[in-house]
């Protein structure tokens, strides 16, 4: 894609030839400062070029032609003790971002204070606690597959958040119990087309969270999550259709406002044709209100909520997440779940899992196109209001429509793979992803241009797509 950034693969191959030969991090001599990293070399191939295969959200991705955008990525992290209690951390990361780019990000920025041997204080900038892997979703290293997996993970695309949290741990018998509240703001660009406009903006304000986390021993964990807040989307594409929708909005309201008047200096069948055409122009005026507001949410409630379960022991290694997304607005609210379960081979672990995207709600579309009839000449103005209406409602009614239908993202994916741990801190999998996609709906791919034949078609029908997928995980 000519418009990428490439600027991760020699660093990252560096980075992957040091880690092979030394499989830990820097650490200075007082004890006082440590460096670590990690990062993965990936590509991914799909079996379709009318969509892209990323992590939503990202400006491109794998078409048929191999790409390693989904999965690549590098970071390092520091950390400095000042005191046995207090110590801060950042991390540095580059990943394939909404513009196309890979441009390192301060992904993490926070201090901590370790208050009680069980309770931990942070503040700064930190990874978003949404998920039961929300603090390693980049280290992929960490788990099974390829990627954490798109069904769950792909519903609330930000990875960080600025604010402050505490932690508490408490042993119970032979179960860990660690407590964590949150609060803070997050935002994160996300693409939604490669038509060359600027990437939309996604804000959640006001967030607060709690996270349970049951260590059960005899590798069993469960975790249980709920995080709400005040979502807002910038977003240019869709300011565009909602100033639209606002002057017609007007030009509605002034024809219902000045119809008797008109009605009255013409008279005979163009008045009765007026006069009859004033219900649907105040309809046709209160649909178009809404739209701005439908497309431009600015400060509404939106929540998600997750459960989990994850089992690590002797040979068997296996996951189960299942999660709901709410928001009130035009966001589609969202129903998101996987199972995988693995089991180790020396240093092989085959591995195989199911999961399924559902669409539990969307905005209907508040466009009405009733037409109007004009005065005939008798009054200009009127003749105007009336005229943009009948002209342009019903391509705003489409536009409206273009939304609400990226909001349908019903999807399902089966699972093979397998990962070989090289040695310590080395990983490389294979995976193969069938995925199935329902007529009418997105998934979770990016259409590159959905107004084009092709974009309506991959939209259109019920698509199954293959994706192949490589990659080399490391730390260090």
């Amino acid at each position: 894609m000519s418009h990428r950034v490439f600027r991760l693969m020699p660093s990252a191959w560096a980075a992957l030839l040091a880690c092979t030969c030394a499989h830990a991090g820097y650490q200075s001599p007082d004890g006082h400062f440590s460096l670590s990293g990690f990062g993965t070399l990936g590509v991914s191939r799909s079996s379709t070029d009318d969509a892209i295969f990323n992590y939503p959200g990202q400006g491109g991705g794998a078409t048929k032609h191999a790409s390693p955008d989904p999965d690549s990525k590098l970071a390092v992290q520091g950390t400095y003790k000042f005191s046995p209690t207090v110590s801060g951390t950042a991390q540095v990361m580059t990943k394939y971002d909404a513009e196309g780019q890979y441009i390192p990000n301060i992904e993490w920025a926070f201090a901590k204070w370790q208050a009680l041997p069980g309770l931990s204080l942070r503040a700064g900038r930190m990874g978003a606690p949404f998920f039961m892997i929300s603090d390693f979703r980049d280290v992929t290293y960490t788990g099974t597959a390829v990627r954490p997996n798109l069904e769950v993970y792909g519903q609330v695309p930000v990875s960080q958040f600025e604010g402050a949290d505490a932690s508490y741990e408490l042993n119970l018998g032979g179960t860990t119990l660690t407590s964590s509240v949150w609060t803070g703001q997050t935002k994160a660009n996300y693409a939604t087309a490669l038509t060359g406009g600027p990437t939309d903006q996604i804000t959640l304000k006001r967030a607060v969270g709690l996270n349970v986390l049951a260590d059960l021993g005899n590798g069993i964990t469960l975790r249980f999550g709920r995080s709400q807040g005040k979502l807002s989307i910038d977003s240019a594409s869709a300011k565009d259709v909602g100033s639209q929708a606002n002057e017609l909005a007007g030009y509605a309201q002034y024809y219902a406002d000045n119809a008797a008047s008109v009605a009255g200096g013409v008279g005979g069948g163009t008045a009765a044709a007026i006069n009859a055409s004033v219900a649907g122009a105040k309809a046709n005026a209160a649909g178009f209100a809404q739209v701005n507001d439908l497309l431009n949410p600015q400060g509404v409630d939106a929540s998600f909520t997750g459960i989990g379960l994850a089992y690590d022991q002797d040979n068997w290694v296996a996951s189960v997440e299942y999660t709901k997304r709410k928001t009130k607005s035009f966001i589609a609210d969202t129903t998101g779940w996987y199972g995988l379960l693995g089991y180790r081979i020396g240093k092989f672990t085959p591995f195989v899992g199911y999961a399924k995207l559902t669409t539990d709600r969307t905005s209907p579309n508040p466009v009405q196109t009733n037409a109007l009839a004009d005065s005939g000449g008798f009054d200009t103005d009127f003749d105007t209001a009336a005229g943009a209406v009948n002209a342009y409602a019903a391509a705003l009614g489409d536009g409206v429509s273009a939304f609400m239908a990226s909001q349908f993202v019903n999807q399902k994916t089966s699972t093979v793979g397998v990962r070989w741990d090289v040695h310590s801190g080395l990983a490389v999998k294979a995976q193969f992803d069938r995925i199935t996609k329902d007529a009418n709906s997105v998934g979770t791919f990016l259409v590159p241009d959905p107004t084009v034949p092709s974009g309506q078609a991959f939209i259109a029908n019920k698509k199954v797509i293959n994706v192949i997928s490589l990659s080399v995980d490391f730390v260090f």
